[in-house]
């Protein structure tokens, strides 16, 4: 099994391999790597099992757009071979209605494309993926979504727009001592988009991890919450833990990071968004390990991010972490066996 984390741009795109069988979250805003991924996938006579587009922000969906156009050219084949199914949480599928073509809302413009494009192709499109959604598999792994809710989706479904969240400034000029002082769980994101982030858990015999997209912390703090109790109140163990919103500390609060017991964090950017990732996300994460004696790995699909956080040696001994960059020219790669 392989979950790979390619280098997309300011977005994510993930795929999820195993057995031969293979599922795409989300296709980012550089489709570089990606579309080498596929080009491998299909040439081996294999397909997309599971295609899954957790929201509707730009830097998540413009890839899948550019993957479509791929598909209408036949690129890889009938189209619907390839993709074997599409999970995508649209207006149009839920209610039955087309978005608004008027919108000035980048998202939903391209919401409105996609949809068109899967009618077009003909690609199986036929369910919501929430928290009451079944477990499926997909090769030897299990993938259980646990957001959103129908009541979420009903709400994002009927909103006039999509309300994209921004950061003015970034800390990437501050050192982690200078930073410590303004850490908080105050000012924290509420965006409908986010907070309809598709959510998946990940797991195999011997590994598990939680696909989180961007998802608002009020929402993924109401999932980890479900997940601790029905766990008998024990820390739910994963091997890494994908953090939200391209590491933007508004995303992370101490609530979610108690609920875990997790020594590897996942940061998926390319550092060109609103100064994603924040370095007080970082101190988030440190300050709310369960085991603060044990060295904590933070791991980066771009090698460069590392570099534009300015962190020194000093800090991470201090702080007793590490920052790891892409181990594959694609990005990043866990393995499991």
């Amino acid at each position: 099994m392989e979950i790979k984390f390619l280098k997309a741009g300011k977005g994510d795109a993930i795929l999820v391999s195993s057995n031969g069988e293979h599922m795409l979250v989300d296709g980012g805003d550089d489709t570089t790597y990606l579309f080498k991924e596929l080009d491998v996938i299909y040439n081996k006579g294999e397909s997309i099992n599971c295609l899954v587009v957790t929201h509707h922000d730009s830097d998540h969906i413009n890839g899948i757009l550019e993957l479509f156009k791929e598909l209408n050219n036949n690129r890889y084949g009938v189209a619907k071979d390839f993709i074997k199914r599409i999970y995508f949480n649209s207006p149009r599928l839920f209610l039955g209605k087309k978005i608004s073509t008027g919108s000035n809302q980048l998202s939903y413009k391209q919401a409105y494309q996609l949809e068109e494009k899967i009618c077009e192709l003909d690609i199986l499109w036929d369910q919501l993926l929430t928290e009451k959604s079944n477990i499926f598999n997909i090769g030897s792994f299990s993938v259980n979504c646990l957001s959103p809710t129908d009541d979420i989706v009903d709400s994002y479904s009927n909103n006039s727009g999509a309300y994209l969240s921004s950061l003015s400034e970034g800390d990437w000029g501050k050192s982690l001592e200078d930073l410590s002082k303004y850490v908080s769980d105050k000012k924290l994101d509420k965006s409908p988009p986010n907070e309809s982030s598709i959510v998946l858990e990940v797991e195999s015999d011997n590994f598990r991890t939680l696909l989180t997209a961007d998802i608002t912390p009020k929402r993924l703090a109401q999932v980890l919450s479900d997940l601790f109790n029905r766990n008998d109140n024990k820390l739910l163990q994963y091997n890494f833990f994908k953090l939200p919103h391209h590491g933007c500390h508004r995303n992370i609060t101490k609530e979610i990071l108690s609920k875990i017991a997790c020594d590897k964090y996942f940061i998926s950017t390319d550092g060109n968004n609103h100064y994603l990732p924040n370095k007080k996300t970082i101190l988030k994460v440190l300050d709310g390990r369960i085991k603060p004696e044990g060295t904590t790995e933070f791991y980066f699909n771009y090698q460069g991010v590392i570099d534009k956080l300015q962190i020194t040696e000093v800090e991470t001994k201090k702080g007793k972490f590490e920052l790891i960059g892409n181990n594959k020219d694609y990005g990043y790669c866990f393995s499991a066996i």
